[in-house]
């Protein structure tokens, strides 16, 4: 079972995502802040994080900066209301791999499907095509 992160300050908010994620299998967690959300992060194994920027204490960019130093390779998926280019430029730099906005006319199937997908397993094709470009070490 696939395990997600979700760090957001809106209880109601984060607990409708779990709510969505537990229909499909998806296992969550909520960290109330960002704080929290890095200590969640460093003593569990998560698939995904779903941040939101703007919290109090540490803020999403913050966490994010903190969890690549970790580690590089886990798929962050920004989840605001917040919509500056400069700070989506910023992030994008740092590292996220996805931006969704969870305004008032937010589609929540929406962003279950686009967790779903960042969460499915390489097909055979994809797969076979990767293992093309990687060198034999064994010649």
């Amino acid at each position: 079972m696939n395990r997600v992160l979700i760090i957001e300050d809106e209880n109601f908010t984060a607990q409708a995502v779990k709510d969505a994620l537990a229909l499909d299998d998806i296992s969550a967690d909520i960290a109330s802040d960002g704080k929290d959300g890095l200590e969640k992060f460093t003593s569990n194994s998560y698939d995904l994080i779903l941040l939101d920027l703007k919290m109090p204490g540490l803020s999403g960019d913050e966490v994010l900066s903190e969890i690549r130093k970790q580690d590089p390779f886990i798929d962050v998926i920004i989840y605001t209301n917040y919509t500056d280019f400069a700070d989506i430029k910023k992030l994008a730099n740092i590292g996220i791999d996805g931006y969704i906005n969870k305004g008032p006319k937010a589609d929540l199937s929406e962003l279950v499907a686009v967790i779903k997908e960042k969460l499915a397993p390489l097909s055979e094709d994809t797969i076979t095509t990767l293992l093309k470009d990687v060198p034999n070490l064994e010649e």
